[in-house]
């Protein structure tokens, strides 16, 4: 008769509380370590959040070329650009970082310019007049043709080119225009690097004030969840458990983000659907324990509170492993497998598995000894409602 395969052992004697005190120090300075080096460091943050453009092209000959468009883009001198398929095979979405008012994109606006009208034109900073306008200089003399060319060569309205019989003549924009401008410069680059082999189906940006809205909404998302998940701990169980677990969350995320700063990764909307999934899957490894230890305090009112924990922990340890061993699979495979696009998310996952797991084990559970938790604090209607079967691991 065939055996079951049992990678855990049935039963395990692992004395887990009794590293309580190092498991808490060395997560006490990862986390005070996580807040200064964001503080200090800082993040890598994407266009999500920093603002940049969207640039939606699909393929004229099949297949979107990714590999060829990275390598066109990459020598634009337009900074980031992150490319991914979009709703099939065909269509791909550009994403530029958001371009800065200065030399680089003037610089870039000249190549415009030379390939649109050839050589001998230039475009630079315009010296004795607003800090946003720029000069052109021609081969000749600029005529009211030439200077609807210009125009349209460096995507500005007719109107900002002055008038003028010389070859010199000004580009005219206050330096919010500029700034704005900047990011029409880009899109004509990368528009004009992916040629005829790509329709350009449409084309937006995402200004600082939209990605600051983002921030905001994102870091309230995460403190919201966080206190959910709290309060409804404190409903099912007791006030001691929302606090181990709310402690345990915000380690979870505290050391999630430290792991971003450190490795540089981008942080992008992406990177804040990673950090509330490490929350939604660190509470429910939680759960299981702690559904545990409140059975085995029932059932053991004479063992201290660190046995118990300790004898809760090991019974749920292998259904702990197992749990977190597929899902570290999973997110294995999209971070060898899944593309540039996603390993925001699969590398923070990979992280975030070890760590919720780390966190249900030690941070939850040594919580509960610090917050005095006692079998006769439980709430007395609660043996009425529940049987004393102990739940599988």
């Amino acid at each position: 008769m065939w055996k079951p395969l049992r990678l855990i052992p049935i039963k395990t004697n692992f004395d887990f509380l009794g590293k309580r005190i190092p498991a808490l120090v060395l997560s006490t300075a990862i986390n005070i370590a996580s807040l200064i080096l964001v503080f200090t460091v800082g993040f890598n943050f994407g266009i999500d959040f920093l603002g940049g453009i969207a640039i939606e092209a699909r393929s004229t000959k099949g297949v979107a070329d990714l590999a060829a468009i990275r390598a066109t883009t990459s020598t634009l001198g337009v900074g980031e650009v992150t490319l991914q398929e979009f709703g099939n095979a065909e269509t791909v979405l550009v994403r530029v970082q958001r371009q800065d008012a200065g030399p680089v994109c003037v610089a870039n606006a000249g190549k415009l310019l030379t390939a649109a009208l050839g050589q001998g034109w230039s475009l630079k900073p315009a010296t004795g007049g607003l800090g946003g306008e720029l000069e052109v200089a021609a081969p000749q003399p600029l005529n009211d043709e030439r200077r609807v060319a210009v125009a349209r060569a460096i995507a500005v309205n007719d109107g900002q080119v002055a008038r003028g019989a010389g070859a010199s003549t000004r580009v005219l924009m206050t330096p919010e225009q500029q700034a704005e401008w900047c990011q029409q410069v880009a899109i004509r680059l990368v528009t004009a690097a992916l040629g005829s082999a790509y329709d350009i189906r449409r084309t937006e940006t995402v200004g600082p004030k939209i990605g600051a809205e983002l921030m905001r909404s994102g870091i309230i998302a995460v403190i919201v969840t966080m206190f959910g998940i709290a309060a409804y701990v404190w409903f099912r169980y007791e006030w001691q458990f929302a606090v181990g677990a709310l402690v345990a969350l915000t380690h979870d995320v505290l050391t999630t983000v430290g792991f971003f700063v450190i490795t540089q990764l981008e942080f992008n909307l992406t990177a804040l659907a990673a950090l509330l999934t490490i929350a939604g899957y660190s509470i429910n490894d939680t759960v299981v324990v702690f559904d545990r230890v409140r059975e085995n305090m029932r059932r053991y009112k004479k063992m201290s509170l660190v046995d118990m924990l300790n004898v809760s922990v090991n019974e749920t340890l292998s259904r702990t492993l197992m749990t977190s061993g597929t899902v570290l699979f999973a997110m294995l495979a999209l971070a060898l497998f899944g593309g540039p696009v996603l390993h925001s998310f699969s590398y923070a996952m990979l992280w975030g598995v070890v760590v919720g797991t780390y966190s249900s084990i030690w941070i939850a559970n040594a919580s509960l000894v610090y917050l005095n938790l006692r079998p006769e604090r439980l709430r007395p209607d609660d043996d009425a409602n529940r049987t004393t079967t102990p739940a599988r691991p």
